[in-house]
């Protein structure tokens, strides 16, 4: 396997950021770093989401330490043009809210999309992506979008935008707390199902992202593996779920290159059997 270090997208949780999920995953990142040194280390990549909350959007019961559910947003999309750098941490923001009178998530595919289509253009490409509650019901979709098969018409309606080219499909996607979108017109995410391979954090004690939210995920995904923590709404830092993350993204790094060999073989062997005219 390559030896440059393993670039992750870290999508964030509602109401939090980029600089504060960073904060949150540090102890994650010097293990990822430390047990994946061997193949060249991690690079974790956080941007904040397209949407800036206001104090008065948010439900009287949320903290900083506590993340609220995607579908309770209720603020407007942060104005065209407008920037998240160089913010401190102490605002919040998510990659969509939920509209219940017209049943669909304002912000997705627009401007939540556009945004990462444009960050990954910027910063990647990415092998993989991890995220958290509303961040992981986003890593599901971004996982989804960029397979080959939805990646343009018909699969893809004309108006959500086209990913990046420089992006291939994802080695892989990690999603704590993750669920699925549940109005109709986001079905094309999940039929056919995910093809890219997931692992799903799901908490027993988690009532914020219920198991049955997580479990409509992992179903959507044909390369789900589940993993259950005996905690709530947060992402577990126990060796035994880390070490489970490691080994998730050798495996998958691993099949990705055995996929990649596969296919020059084929291609290889294709050349040599063709009937060649002098």
């Amino acid at each position: 396997m390559t030896t440059r270090p393993i670039k992750i997208l870290m999508l964030h949780g509602y109401t939090q950021s980029g600089p504060l999920f960073h904060a949150k995953t540090k102890a994650m990142e010097k293990h990822l770093q430390k047990s994946l040194a061997a193949l060249g280390g991690v690079q974790l990549v956080y941007p904040t989401g397209p949407i800036l909350l206001r104090m008065d959007d948010l439900p009287t019961w949320n903290s900083i330490a506590t993340t609220t559910p995607a579908d309770l947003a209720t603020a407007p999309p942060a104005p065209a043009g407008a920037s998240n750098e160089g913010r401190d941490g102490q605002d919040y923001f998510a990659w969509w809210r939920r509209n219940e009178a017209l049943e669909t998530y304002t912000g997705l595919p627009s401007p939540c999309l556009d945004y990462l289509y444009d960050f990954i253009s910027k910063e990647g490409p990415f092998d993989g992506v991890l995220g958290f509650s509303q961040g992981a019901a986003a890593a599901g979709v971004l996982a989804s979008l960029l397979e080959p098969v939805r990646r343009s018409a018909p699969a893809l309606p004309n108006d959500w935008p086209q990913p990046p080219e420089s992006q291939p499909q994802l080695a892989f996607a990690i999603c704590y707390s993750g669920f699925k979108a549940p109005y109709k017109q986001y079905d094309l995410i999940y039929e056919p199902k995910i093809e890219t391979p997931v692992m799903h954090f799901i908490g027993s004690l988690d009532t914020v992202v219920d198991k049955e939210r997580s479990l409509a995920l992992a179903r959507a995904c044909r390369k789900a593996k589940l993993v259950y923590h005996p905690g709530g709404h947060f992402l577990p830092g126990g060796k035994a779920f880390l070490g489970a993350v490691v080994g998730f993204i050798v495996e998958c790094l691993k099949a990705r290159e055995q996929a990649a060999a596969g296919k020059k073989k084929e291609e290889e062997q294709s050349v040599e059997d063709m009937d060649v005219l002098f």
